[in-house]
């Protein structure tokens, strides 16, 4: 069911909401900053609404900041090296390459803190060993079994790449699509965040406060080497948001004065209780609010599984490889085909196999209508999407739910 699917990432998001407030607390003893910390990680939105969708990018912040709470552990209980390991392990596991930044900035953390030495401390080798076993076993088994095509299909796609062959020639300036994204979405935060950063940079480099190295580099690694990519999505740094609450909630308790925290407060809780009051018992929209997700993708569902067989893919006219492959594939049962983006090319497929089905955006269907008439029928549309066939295989679509469930995925 669809609840089922959200509630391990609800699960991860409480999870890393304590563990950014233990984090905290741990560093600064502070427990105003520290719920300051937490209250800065909910707010905007952008965590909590991701919180309660089926991805794999709470889980993945999930790990990463059980890691780097138990790295920092660790330099007082060498036997946190170890669940530093297996947390980071765990992160490789959930999303693959992103896993690694606990290990890299671990690694120069070791090295910033405390040279050479502290690299090759017994205890935090064992955890860097632990974490290259449980996460690389993925890599091994698939490799095994897939050979190069694994190789290809997981490393050498467009969207693993780093900085691209044209990055000179084609737009250089998209590495600051991240700076871009978090200034129109971390308000009211994003000048604070912005100083804070700079100040914890200069207590790196000056006073060599390893509190301040840890959170400069859990936030300035991942953020400079993901901005290489052209393929930049915010939700994909979530897993530096528990850092960033953390840096603006110290820099805001540094300007405040003790009366004027203790004025704040109730106003911190009064806006989390509500928040909770307007997205649960009143019709005000906001971006949290408890809406069905891809209500679109839902109300597709039973015309495609009705209308396929088990097993067999949709074709793809207009969408990515990735989007909305696995959206479709969990309410429907059913996978779409790498897609076609050549209009010529699809009316040929068509042609040599009429009873096949397409899937396309509603604006590219009607492209394809204007200038073919009379070759396609549509099976079922929405706002976001187009399902159709060729009007050969008109005859033999259904519309009749009466031996089928719906809908497929509660």
């Amino acid at each position: 069911s669809g609840y089922a699917a959200v509630f391990s990432s609800a699960i991860f998001g409480v999870l890393i909401v304590y563990l950014t407030y233990s984090l905290c607390n741990y560093l600064y003893k502070d427990n105003w900053t520290s719920f300051l910390a937490a209250f800065v990680l909910l707010f905007p939105g952008l965590f909590l609404d991701s919180s309660r969708r089926a991805m794999l990018d709470i889980p993945l912040a999930f790990f990463v900041t059980a890691s780097m709470y138990c790295l920092i552990k660790g330099l007082e209980n060498r036997k946190f090296y170890l669940l530093y390991g297996l947390m980071a392990g765990c992160a490789v596991l959930t999303k693959s390459i992103l896993g690694f930044f606990p290990i890299v900035i671990g690694v120069v953390y070791m090295f910033w803190h405390g040279s050479l030495k502290k690299i090759f401390d017994p205890g935090f080798m064992a955890g860097v060993v632990l974490a290259l076993l449980v996460g690389c076993s993925w890599y091994l088994i698939n490799w095994s079994m897939f050979g190069d095509e694994f190789i290809y299909g997981h490393f050498q796609t467009q969207h693993m790449k780093l900085l691209p062959q044209d990055f000179l020639s084609n737009n250089p300036l998209y590495i600051f699509g991240y700076l871009k994204d978090m200034m129109r979405n971390y308000w009211p935060w994003f000048p604070v965040t912005v100083v804070g950063v700079f100040l914890f940079a200069k207590s790196s480099f000056v006073e060599k406060d390893y509190r301040s190295i840890f959170l400069f580099l859990w936030v300035f690694i991942p953020f400079v080497i993901m901005s290489t990519s052209r393929n930049q999505t915010l939700r994909y740094l979530f897993m530096i948001f528990p850092a960033f609450g953390i840096i603006t909630a110290h820099t805001l308790a540094g300007w405040l004065k003790d009366s004027q925290k203790e004025k704040a407060l109730p106003w911190m809780i009064g806006t989390v209780m509500a928040i909770v009051l307007v997205v649960n018992v009143t019709p005000i929209q906001v971006k949290v609010s408890l809406n069905q997700n891809n209500r679109e993708a839902r109300d597709l569902a039973p015309f495609v599984n009705i209308n396929t067989r088990p097993g067999e893919k949709i074709l793809n006219y207009g969408f990515t490889p990735w989007n909305p492959t696995q959206v479709l594939a969990f309410y429907s049962g059913r996978f779409l085909e790498y897609p076609v983006k050549n209009a010529e090319t699809l009316i040929q497929r068509l042609d040599e196999n009429p009873k096949g089905t397409w899937l396309s955006p509603v604006s590219k269907f009607k492209e394809l209508k204007n200038k073919f008439p009379g070759k396609l029928y549509l099976i079922y549309g929405n706002k976001k999407f187009a399902y159709f066939t060729s009007i050969r295989n008109r005859e033999n679509v259904i519309y009749n739910f009466f031996d089928t469930e719906v809908p497929i995925v509660r």
